[in-house]
């Protein structure tokens, strides 16, 4: 019993040690790195998360979204994400991976799975675009300043509006147009 538990810390550190490694010792990700970087970027909303048992790492949660739009991939109607860890009874595995909560949307820049099911969003919370109500319609964030996220574009690959919110406080460009986002990811994707 006990070499199992040993065995499940073992393979879940190999498993995360590429993701920890590369979310605390690379440098943030740009706009065209997550597009490039993913297989799919999708705009979803949570429909439901549930931890269950897995032989691999003891606990994973698997969290089902509705494909309300996408901007690379061919998702479906659904997509599902698998990360490891969770709570399920009176266990918790923690690997401070990203959580969902049902109702909420977000756009999402999803690799492909690892060889055991695992997806995580790219860069971590990097890869993790929580989507609101803002005071001309839906915005997108995650707690990024664009400007920073945006470096990798020319200026006439960002929409007017976009670019003049750039031109605010890094408060205000935290937060940009659910759809001038979609529509620069669009064009990323479509010129890979």
């Amino acid at each position: 019993m006990k070499i199992d538990a040993v065995w499940r810390i073992l393979v879940c550190a190999g498993m995360l040690a590429g993701g920890v490694a590369h979310a605390t010792s690379v440098l943030p990700l740009e706009l065209p790195q997550l597009v490039a970087g993913s297989r799919d970027v999708v705009h979803v909303r949570c429909i439901g998360s549930e931890a269950v048992a897995d032989a691999t790492v003891g606990i994973a949660t698997v969290t089902q979204f509705a494909v309300l739009g996408s901007a690379k991939g061919s998702p479906g109607a659904t997509f599902v994400l698998r990360q490891p860890g969770g709570r399920l009874g009176d266990r918790a595995i923690d690997f401070r991976l990203p959580r969902f909560h049902i109702g909420d949307e977000y756009v999402l820049f999803v690799p492909p799975p690892s060889d055991l099911g695992f997806a995580s969003p790219l860069g971590l919370a990097q890869g993790m675009f929580a989507v609101s109500d803002g005071p001309s319609g839906k915005e997108v964030g995650n707690g990024r300043d664009f400007a920073e996220l945006l470096r990798g574009l020319e200026p006439a690959q960002i929409p007017e509006a976009t670019r003049a919110r750039l031109e605010y406080s890094p408060k205000v460009r935290s937060r940009i147009s659910l759809d001038d986002f979609m529509t620069m990811v669009r064009a990323r994707a479509a010129a890979l």
